[in-house]
């Protein structure tokens, strides 16, 4: 099967990086980065980066706010507020009474509530699907998961999209009028080894980053 895009289309941005899992864009339009040994790298439109913290543990998910709070999933800490300043606090270790075990990715939806997966440990079935509302508590919403990963929300907020990595697959909720979720669907089966970021386009489709590239229609 021949790539949409090839590989050649691609040009380096940035570099001096150290592992970034994941990448944001503030509202000024810097795009910011995690690495392997908790740095958090802030980079400007013309592809220079500049360390602004370094905390420990590995950065996984980033994400911001409507408001330009940027939240991050922190494999040794939890998940971690981090101001422009570079200064960083502890958002969440638990939630409720669930201790997180490996906080992966989190985005947020229009209404300042911020959805995160838990991960838990490879191969153990004991990663979970959270969310936090805007006073901060904490909910399960769905698990056991087999390493619950990426995740993507459709554009008008109605469709929640997690990839469970132990077999490889995304499921697909229903974001209630309500905020309940709908049961879990299978959305896709086998989308490569390791299946881990999603994203959506403008049209709706889903693409799934994984040991080869993967498209799914709206």
């Amino acid at each position: 099967m021949e790539p949409e895009l090839p590989i050649s289309a691609f040009e380096i941005f940035a570099t001096a990086i150290d592992h970034p899992e994941c990448v944001a864009f503030d509202r000024a339009g810097d795009l910011w980065a995690g690495g392997e040994a908790g740095q958090i790298y802030r980079i400007s439109s013309d592809g220079k980066s500049r360390l602004i913290t370094t905390m420990g543990g590995f950065c996984a998910g980033l994400a911001f706010s409507s408001k330009d709070e940027l939240l991050v999933c922190n494999s040794g800490l939890g998940i971690v507020r981090v101001n422009a300043s570079g200064e960083y606090s502890i958002f969440a270790s638990q939630a409720g009474d669930h201790k997180l075990i490996c906080p992966n990715y989190g985005l947020f939806d229009s209404a300042g509530n911020y959805y995160v997966t838990d991960s838990g440990n490879w191969k153990k079935n004991n990663g979970r699907l959270i969310r936090f509302t805007v006073d901060g508590r904490g909910e399960i919403l769905a698990g056991p998961l087999g390493y619950a990963n990426g995740l993507a929300l459709s554009a008008d907020g109605r469709q929640l999209f997690m990839v469970e990595s132990n077999t490889d697959s995304v499921w697909r909720f229903e974001v209630r009028r309500d905020g309940s979720l709908g049961k879990a669907e299978i959305h896709a089966h086998d989308c490569g080894r390791f299946p881990d970021g999603l994203t959506l386009d403008a049209e709706g489709n889903l693409y799934v980053s994984a040991m080869h590239r993967t498209r799914f229609g709206a």
